[in-house]
């Protein structure tokens, strides 16, 4: 006597076996995956702006700036290990030229940048601003980056963060261009930055680590300013009670940065804003009271034209207009006497020069 058994009932139970296991085991791989990704190394990097503040031309003074970058860490094993980040951060040339890095470039802000408006600076990794901050990416030539260290104890918990500051160094490249007045800036967003770390190796081995990006701007505003020679004294010379329209002349120069519009205005003493002024004895007393008339002029000859006191920073009027080129631009001065009859002695005025921008 025997009895048939069906051949698939002794292992009808396997399959729900196989499916209990196989979602037990996805479980213990996403609670894998969830634990990796909790306590996952991480570094990040922040960048204080770099800002060269108000720069005159015209004297300089200061052309070195510093800002901060603070690299932010976090501790990925356990208590019990210590851990040790290697972290790396580079620049390159800025948005404009990325592979432009020596000089760097700032340009006008919201304009483009030419060889006549460009502004050089560039950044360094050492305080005497001799190794230009680059890039692995950008050669063998500018490969030095900003690196530093980032230590945790065995005793510090996973997920411990802790912080590094780096100082970066700016100057602006001499000598200064004779750009117009504005704002300056240059960029460092998107790929222009990376901060790359490891937990062993130094700045050059980190080719393929991991990478985060930290947007910072160089700014400087160019101000405008003019600079003025004291021209020198207009001497008349002896002369004769009976001589009539004496001439003399002296040379003003003015620099001022380019592109800036000025006028020059004349001020006798006496304030008469027609440039017409009077020179007094130089020793008052014994019973002169003479006052020589005279006339500054832009033009020689008792025709020239009066060169007075009217001018504004926005109308020559009387005054002598010119702009800006960054260099010295050199301007005569006359005055005429239409008569030297008067009592012997020495005369003599002061002429303010007043330039307007």
């Amino acid at each position: 006597m025997y009895k048939i058994i069906p051949p698939f009932r002794l292992f009808s139970g396997r399959p729900a076996k196989q499916r209990i296991l196989f979602i037990a085991r996805l479980l213990a791989v996403a609670c894998l995956l969830l634990f990796v990704q909790t306590a996952r190394a991480e570094c990040t990097a922040a960048m204080q702006p770099v800002n060269f503040g108000n720069v005159d031309l015209l004297n300089p003074g200061t052309l070195t700036t510093q800002a901060i970058a603070t690299v932010t860490c976090t501790k990925s094993v356990a208590s019990g290990t210590a851990q040790t980040f290697q972290v790396c951060l580079a620049a390159d040339g800025s948005r404009a030229n990325t592979t432009q890095l020596n000089p760097r470039y700032m340009c006008p802000s919201g304009g483009s940048c030419t060889t006549a408006n460009r502004f050089a600076y560039n950044m360094y990794v050492d305080a005497s601003r001799s190794t230009i901050w680059g890039t692995i990416s950008r050669g063998s030539q500018y490969r030095d980056m900003l690196n530093t260290s980032v230590s945790f104890s065995a005793t510090e918990a996973a997920n411990t963060t802790r912080s590094v500051s780096l100082t970066v160094y700016a100057r602006l490249i001499t000598p200064l261009p004779n750009v117009p007045p504005g704002q300056y800036t240059a960029s460092f967003a998107d790929g222009s930055t990376a901060v790359a770390f490891s937990t062993g190796s130094s700045c050059g081995s980190l080719l393929t680590a991991n990478r985060f990006r930290f947007p910072f701007t160089v700014s400087a505003t160019v101000v405008k300013n003019c600079n003025v020679n004291k021209p020198n004294n207009i001497d008349f010379g002896t002369v004769n009670p009976g001589d009539t329209n004496l001439a003399g002349s002296t040379s003003l120069d003015v620099t001022c940065t380019s592109g800036t519009p000025y006028n020059i205005g004349l001020k006798p003493s006496n304030n008469n804003t027609a440039g017409a002024g009077e020179m007094l004895p130089v020793t008052p007393g014994g019973g002169n009271t003479d006052r020589i008339p005279y006339q500054l002029r832009s033009g020689s000859g008792a025709n020239g034209a009066v060169w007075g006191n009217t001018a504004t920073a926005t109308q020559t009027g009387n005054g002598v207009g010119g702009t800006g080129s960054g260099l010295q631009q050199n301007y005569n001065i006359y005055a005429t006497v239409p008569s030297a009859d008067y009592h012997y002695g020495d005369y003599q005025d002061t002429v303010t020069v007043q330039v307007n921008y």
